[in-house]
């Protein structure tokens, strides 16, 4: 039995793109194009299922059913939400591929940011590890209620059930490893899985939001923590696509990134229940 990857997409809010690029490349005026337009885009909340051999797995767990009564109000002022009902968040998701928080083996979250982590608080009580980056977690410890989009009632709880930290690059599984790719937040993270059929499989996180923003040339996020550490992630991510031949799944987009022989091509990203990365 090989690793199987799954996608799960979890809703979409509304925002302006730039937001995930700035400045958005489709804004740039350049010799060829006098005049340019914002672009309001409708951005996919994902999170993916790995079904291993040793144990399932889930990466990101998307925004939490509360962020109504939770998120301050300039936060939900920046993006339409109204998209976002339960019956598409995590809890839902799970349960329509008839799985639920019990079911896992690790829970590996790319960063602690409030539409990544708000899912977390259904594995309080489940079985499941907890795996987040040393620095993430030693950031957000100064965190008290609310802010810079970290919001305390997510992870707050993991004072109590403390989390598996981790650093630098870890193979967790068989042919499944965490690397470290700081920048988006101090403690951002993604996975490199290999699958029989697809290969090698990336994902990014935020540390490649969409794949435009992935380049070339890639363009800075308008929320980063330190803009030359998210460069040298979305270099980090280059050279492992271009090694390996690798599918990058970027974190908030519907299009991703794939090398042939070096050379790289968008490729649309499917998702349950239509279809399974094998």
């Amino acid at each position: 039995m090989g690793i199987k990857l799954k996608g799960l997409n979890l809703g979409y809010w509304g925002m302006d793109y730039a937001l995930l690029g700035f400045p958005n490349p489709s804004d740039l005026l350049l010799p060829g194009r006098s005049e340019a337009s914002r672009r309001w885009y409708r951005c996919p909340s994902i999170a993916f299922i790995i079904e291993h051999p040793e144990g399932r797995v889930l990466f990101d767990t998307g925004m939490s059913a509360n962020f109504k009564a939770e998120w301050p109000a300039e936060w939900q002022g920046m993006s339409d939400l109204s998209e976002m009902t339960p019956e598409v968040l995590l809890e839902s998701g799970l349960k329509r591929v008839g799985l639920g928080p019990e079911d896992f083996r690790y829970v590996i979250v790319s960063h602690l940011h409030a539409d990544h982590a708000g899912g977390l608080r259904l594995f309080e009580e489940a079985g499941a590890e907890i795996l987040v980056h040393e620095d993430e977690h030693r950031f957000v410890s100064k965190i008290r209620e609310a802010d810079n989009f970290f919001s305390r009632a997510d992870w707050g709880f993991l004072a109590r059930k403390r989390p598996t930290l981790l650093y630098d690059d870890q193979e967790i599984l068989k042919d499944l490893w965490t690397i470290s790719l700081p920048g988006h937040t101090p403690g951002s993270m993604g996975i490199v899985t290999r699958l029989n059929q697809t290969g090698w499989a990336i994902l990014t996180g935020d540390a490649i939001a969409t794949h435009e923003a992935y380049g070339p040339p890639p363009v800075p996020q308008f929320v980063n923590s330190s803009a030359e550490s998210h460069a040298a992630s979305g270099a980090k991510i280059e050279s492992i696509a271009k090694e390996t031949d690798g599918f990058i799944f970027p974190g908030h987009d519907e299009t991703g990134i794939q090398y042939t022989g070096g050379q790289m091509a968008v490729r649309a990203i499917e998702f349950l229940p239509n279809h399974v990365y094998e």
